[in-house]
């Protein structure tokens, strides 16, 4: 059984109110509104609303039989596009370009989780499989686990930096000419500086 609500004539853009709708589709009514409590999105409190509005409807259903509200869950959150807003924005000498103030329409359908469903959605998936036979080193193990023993500790491989020194990768390192001649690299860089680019003479 479904119940839904309609939430209409929201001042929101569609595009933005979808963002909060794919993070609370598909999940449990209570986890629902306790998500969209602490969503910061203006688009939040207006799917809220139309969450506990569709829950409203399902307490108040006399029909038989009964819906179990803790079993209810968001099957649909669909955001519809409504009417726009056309208005102006002053631009530059005078001209006045267009904009458009855009509504949306919310509707949210629950429906009632079976208990295959409702254990899958918790992540439980129904009865666990026993666990296969170990065999190998894993047996040993295993069992040495199991008897409380301490697992037989594996040898440590040596650890690869990856990178060699630099005299390894390309030879020995370049002296620049100062140090070269004996003199401190400053030195040198200061008497270079004002023959950079001069002629040689011959």
């Amino acid at each position: 059984m479904e119940f839904r609500a309609l939430h209409k004539w929201i001042k929101l853009s569609p595009q933005k109110a979808r963002w909060v709708a794919d993070v609370v589709r598909g999940l449990d009514v209570q986890d629902a509104i306790d998500a969209l409590k602490f969503m910061p999105q203006k688009a939040a409190l207006h799917i809220s609303k139309a969450v506990r509005a569709a829950l409203a409807n399902a307490r108040q259903y006399d029909g038989d039989p009964k819906p179990d509200v803790d079993k209810l869950f968001l099957k649909s959150v669909a955001i519809d596009g409504g009417p726009m807003l056309k208005r102006i924005r002053p631009r530059a000498y005078g001209r006045a370009h267009p904009r458009l103030r855009r509504t949306s329409h919310i509707t949210v359908v629950l429906s009632e989780r079976s208990e295959e469903e409702q254990a899958r959605a918790r992540g439980r998936g129904g009865k666990r499989r026993k666990p296969e036979p170990r065999e190998g080193k894993d047996a040993q193990v295993g069992a040495a686990a199991e008897a409380g023993a301490e697992a037989p500790a594996k040898p440590k491989r040596p650890r690869f930096l990856g990178f060699k020194k630099k005299e390894d990768r390309y030879g020995a390192p370049v002296k620049s000419g100062g140090e070269g001649k004996g003199k401190p690299a400053a030195e040198h860089r200061k008497a270079e500086r004002g023959t950079k680019g001069r002629r040689k003479k011959k």
